[in-house]
């Protein structure tokens, strides 16, 4: 069982860091159990097991379905250890027994056990964590690598690398004292045995006895010898013995017990405990994981040795990372333009001050009403701690009354601007820095605005604004500066502040962008790029802030020449490509050949749909049903009647978008929908107001599936059209009680299930006059596709090319290693039509 003891000894990761950097001239051992092989794709203990457990009840239940084979998925796991605990022959789940008995009840066989090692060990490359062991032995520091793994990394990262790797296993353990080790050779010492020969320790009987020259060895070796244990779990009871017994004994040698996350199991405790009872020093420390944990070590280590120094570098160009993936690298052959950023380097302060505090309930809101809107102080709650920036006497007077202990300054090392509560506690403090620098206006989160500074758009007083954010880019932070705006009246409809904004953006075009942030930079930047927080308080909190931003090289392969600028080389961060556009293929006007153009929409006015030859079996028409309140009949016919006619773009200087020519002219095919009065015009009757969100919502659902079903009953396909009025808005979606509800999907999902086309219109699509032509191009085009029409297909001779539509978020959770989650919503062929999914069992997950 895990444990979260707060009073065992621990060291933070930047603490021991520095433990190991002011003592790199001491010689230190380290312990490795099969944690640590995990990147190198060697299963964990754990995954042992559960392959194990899979495999016997595989054998028990032979008419079990194939995705039981994945033994990571939850689903398979419970129901196999249903079947298990049924037994009652067998552990319970996660005792420490676990790992002996499965491997001995699945393999009781010896030779059979050695070969599923083999299996999982053999042929593997070493993770980065492990390329430091060499660098590590010769700065000198390290003497010895004891393991309870069976594979060959350790000896594979060493080879080639100036240090000897000795091997000793359960039989040559004669090497151990037999041998004079050399400042060239380290020692490696199997604790459990090597799968290519020999005997191997997996089952409790076997591991009951641990090797007694081993063991000798092994206390005296820890006596006057750091040791640091990373990836091993303790459930060897006879190596945790026999590291209980060296640190009962006097010595100078300290224990790290580097653990992955902060709890820390029963057995670790214990040996911790009784080895600070014994006098001697012994810590647990928080880690990210063996790769991460082993190469800052090394950082540490060799940062004074410049040859050891370069090598490690070396590594990290080629590390794990970049070996289970392909890199993302662009070398245009040419530059032929360069790319003005938004983004401006940035320098984070040093430190933080940060504090344990007794917060009984939300702590979020208790530390935002505290200091949010103070330009004094700025905090955040963090990992059951408040890290904050300010005066010390502020802090104390602040949160005096929750404050537990002292507070500290921490130094900022490794800052995850992904997380939630650094990057709100780094935001926050920027723009409460900057506005009081300047006099600018925050709302003290991500937006600065000037007071003075003012538009009127739809009748709302519209200041001109900029939001803050981060990113990290090859290791480097930056401080990302966007146009935005903020209103003077803060209650306002979600309709006209997506009306503002539209408004606001749109002319926001390269040159006008531009000109926007410069006004900006040098407000902030020029001259006075280093802002302390508090303003002059001497705390020595600061920002810096590089006055220019970063450029990128640009290779536009529409021009074949290359072009100089006279950006300096210090700036140039970034590289990128202008690829061509992709020619689109339509058909002739006579519908006998095809021709291309780039523009979709030109393509189609100057030519003809691809597909127009379908025609002749689909018909010549387009039918729509409709679906709306009798309040919004005419309005919506109207807006309907408009997909017939000619509309002229709002902007006439905007060079994408080209007036509207009506649907018959465009694709040569008619759309035909009915009036109010007729059938396929479905009228949805007001919900009852007096009723709760809830009921009404589920009211308005109703009704609109009702009326779908009943156009959909007649012989004719044909896509129905449903009208979402403004007042109903509230109504469409809701989160109560753990019950999440949202209209669109719902509707989307429903007629999905049916095979029914279906197109949901708003009213502020309907009310939109300034981007009416954009809106019924897209529309005339949805209703084309939902035809089971093809409008164009890319020109692409390759035909044994498909593309996968990708979708993404930011997992706040995760760092910048890990912290886009991928997500494919659509997968097309080589000319960019749709292919269908074929589901099916997933035996492995990614």
């Amino acid at each position: 069982m895990n444990v979260k003891n707060d009073n065992i000894s621990k060291l933070q990761f930047d603490e021991f860091l520095r433990a190991i950097g002011i003592s790199k001239n001491d010689t230190f051992s380290l312990l490795l159990g099969a944690g640590c092989s995990i990147n190198s794709d060697i299963p964990s203990a754990e995954d042992c097991i559960w392959e194990w457990k899979r495999d016997i009840y595989k054998t028990n239940n032979p008419s079990v379905l194939g995705w039981i084979d994945n033994y990571k998925n939850k689903k398979s796991q419970t129901i196999i250890q249903n079947w298990l605990d049924n037994q009652g022959i067998y552990p319970e789940k996660n005792t420490k027994e676990e790992y002996s008995f499965y491997a001995y009840k699945c393999y009781p066989i010896d030779e059979h056990r050695r070969q599923y090692f083999e299996k999982i060990c053999s042929g593997k490359t070493p993770s980065i964590g492990y390329k430091t062991i060499p660098i590590l032995a010769k700065s000198g520091m390290l003497d010895s690598v004891w393991t309870t793994n069976l594979d060959d990394l350790i000896i594979t990262a060493c080879a080639g690398k100036g240090i000897q790797a000795i091997e000793i296993s359960l039989d040559t353990v004669q090497r151990i004292n037999q041998r004079t080790q050399n400042r060239k050779e380290l020692p490696v010492i199997k604790l459990h045995g090597d799968f290519k020969y020999g005997e191997l320790k997996n089952t409790e009987k076997e591991l009951l006895n641990q090797d007694e020259c081993f063991r000798r060895k092994l206390i005296d070796y820890i006596q006057d010898k750091h040791l640091i244990v990373i990836g091993y779990s303790g459930r060897d009871a006879s190596l945790m013995d026999t590291l209980k017994e060296a640190y009962s004994k006097k010595g100078g040698g300290i224990l790290y017990w580097c653990g992955y996350g902060e709890y820390i199991n029963a057995e670790v405790e214990n040996l911790i405990t009784i080895a600070k009872q014994n006098g001697r020093n012994a810590f647990y420390i928080p880690t990210n994981g063996f790769d991460s944990t082993l190469r800052k070590i090394a950082q540490i280590v060799v940062e004074e040795n410049n040859s050891l120094n370069k090598e490690l570098i070396g590594l990290h160009l080629t590390n794990n990372d970049k070996e289970t993936f392909t890199p993302f690298d662009l070398n245009p052959e040419r530059v032929n333009k360069v790319l003005k950023s938004n983004i401006f380097r940035i320098e984070f302060p040093d430190e933080v001050f940060v504090f344990d505090v007794n917060i009984q309930n939300k702590p979020w809101k208790y530390v935002d009403e505290k200091v949010l809107e103070r330009l004094d102080i700025s905090a955040v709650p963090y990992n059951k701690q408040i890290w904050s920036f300010g005066q010390l006497d502020v802090i104390r007077t602040v949160f005096g009354e929750v404050i537990n202990g002292d507070i500290k300054r921490k130094p900022l090392a490794d800052i995850k601007i992904y997380n939630t509560a650094i990057s709100r506690l780094l935001l926050s403090t920027i723009c409460k820095s900057l506005a009081q620098s300047n006099n600018l206006k925050t709302n003290f989160k991500n937006k600065l605005w000037i007071e003075d500074n003012f538009r009127n758009i739809a009748y709302q007083k519209v200041y001109n604004a900029i939001r803050l954010s981060f990113d990290k880019i090859s290791g480097e932070y930056y401080l990302i500066i966007n146009p935005d705006f903020e209103f003077a009246n803060s209650d306002l409809e979600k309709s006209i502040i997506q009306n503002v904004g539209i408004s606001f953006f749109h002319k926001l075009w390269n040159n006008k962008f531009n000109e926007y942030l410069e006004n900006w930079r040098k407000l902030l930047m020029v001259g006075k790029n280093i802002y302390e927080y508090p303003y002059d308080s001497g705390t020595g909190f600061k920002f810096k802030i590089s006055a220019a931003p970063i450029f990128t090289d640009i290779c536009d392969l529409n021009n074949k020449y290359e072009k100089k600028h006279n950006v300096p080389s210090t700036l140039l961060k970034l590289k990128g490509i202008q690829f061509k556009e992709v020619p689109l293929l339509f058909s002739t006007k006579n519908g006998h050949r095809t021709t291309t153009d780039i523009h979709p929409m030109r393509g189609l006015l100057v030519n003809k749909p691809y597909e127009t030859g379908i025609n002749s079996f689909l018909g010549d028409t387009i039918e729509l049903g409709v679906i709306s309140p009798k309040l919004d009949t005419a309005i919506f016919y109207h807006f309907l009647e408009d997909q017939n006619s000619q509309i002229k773009k709002h902007n006439q200087n905007d060079d994408y978008i080209i007036d509207y020519e009506g649907f018959y002219k465009t694709y040569d095919i008619s759309l035909n929908f009915p009036t109010p009065d007729d059938d396929e015009w479905e009228i949805l009757e007001e919900p009852v107001l007096s009723k709760s969100i809830k009921q009404i919502s589920q009211y308005i659902r109703q009704i609109i599936c009702n009326s779908i079903t009943k156009i959909n009953s007649t012989t004719r396909r044909k896509i129905i059209v449903i009208y979402i009025p403004q007042r109903w808005e509230e109504y469409t979606s809701y989160t109560i009680d753990g019950e999440t509800f949202d209209l669109h999907d719902y509707i989307k999902a429903f007629c999905a299930e049916k095979g029914i086309m279906s197109q949901l219109i708003r009213e502020k699509t309907v009310q939109d006059y300034n981007q009416k032509c954009q809106i019924h191009w897209w529309l005339s085009l949805s209703f084309y596709v939902k035809s089971f029409r093809t409008p164009w297909i890319l020109a692409n001779s390759d035909n044994t090319t498909a593309f996968a539509g990708l979708g993404y978020s930011v997992d706040s959770k995760v760092d910048s290693n890990g912290h886009i989650v991928l997500g494919c919503s659509h997968i097309y062929s080589s000319s960019g039509e749709g292919l269908k999914f074929k589901l099916a069992r997933i035996s492995n997950d990614i």
